[in-house]
């Protein structure tokens, strides 16, 4: 469902007097409550873990020969402005980089060194150009420092978690699970029946919500394994 659909389903959920709003954009008194309170639903279930694996996204970018660091968004690098309003953090794990003009075949493991300790070492007086193999992410603002710097085109690749986002237009629609989107009517009839004191909604909708976390839950949250025994 789309924004719209879901604040008209609540509509008629709680029973609101009318037919529902027609937009979500101009909306004033009751229904720009219905309006807003699907999207503080919507964010308030994309921020209740910062693991959800459809958050996980990935990202690609080129590097330029002579230019080791690479800012989310600014004009001077290739990363997209888009990830720098989506990027929550780095999953540096999944760092790889390969030669443009070589291909896949090429394609090597970026290591992350701490970044204090990689700035000592690949940016002190002389800065070599080579092949990255090593990176460190600048605390502030979350850009990717390459070690060595680029020699050449490389194409950097791996992923990232995703910023929670607003709900903003009649036809955005959250990116979860279709099966999942009732979710969000459920927790928005929550804020309406403690807005209006009306009991009965909110113990249907405690119930029905949770019922549909649980499930989200065990299929969008990494599974957490044991490791191997020491001895």
């Amino acid at each position: 469902m789309n924004y719209l659909q879901l604040v008209q389903r609540l509509s008629s959920e709680v029973g609101a007097s009318g037919t529902g709003p027609s937009s979500v954009v101009a909306q004033t008194g009751a229904n720009l409550r219905l309006v807003n309170w699907i999207n503080t639903a919507w964010l308030e279930i994309q921020g209740l873990h910062n693991t959800w694996n459809w958050m996980r996204k990935k990202f690609q970018w080129e590097t330029v020969a002579g230019t080791g660091d690479y800012l989310p968004g600014a004009v001077t690098n290739t990363l997209t402005s888009e990830l720098m309003t989506d990027l929550r953090y780095w999953y540096k794990d999944t760092f790889r980089a390969q030669k443009k003009s070589i291909g896949i075949q090429d394609e090597q493991w970026l290591v992350e060194w701490e970044y204090y300790v990689f700035r000592n070492t690949y940016r002190f007086n002389l800065q070599m150009q080579g092949r990255p193999v090593v990176f460190g992410e600048n605390p502030q603002g979350k850009a990717i420092l390459l070690g060595q710097i680029p020699d050449d085109v490389y194409i950097i690749s791996g992923e990232y978690q995703q910023k929670a986002w607003d709900l903003t237009a009649n036809d955005d629609e959250p990116d979860f699970p279709d099966a999942y989107h009732l979710m969000i009517v459920y927790k928005a009839m929550l804020y309406y029946g403690l807005f209006e004191a009306a009991g009965e909604v909110i113990q249907r909708a405690q119930s029905q919500y949770q019922a549909l976390l649980t499930q989200l839950e065990h299929e969008q949250l990494q599974e957490v394994y044991l490791g191997n025994p020491l001895a």
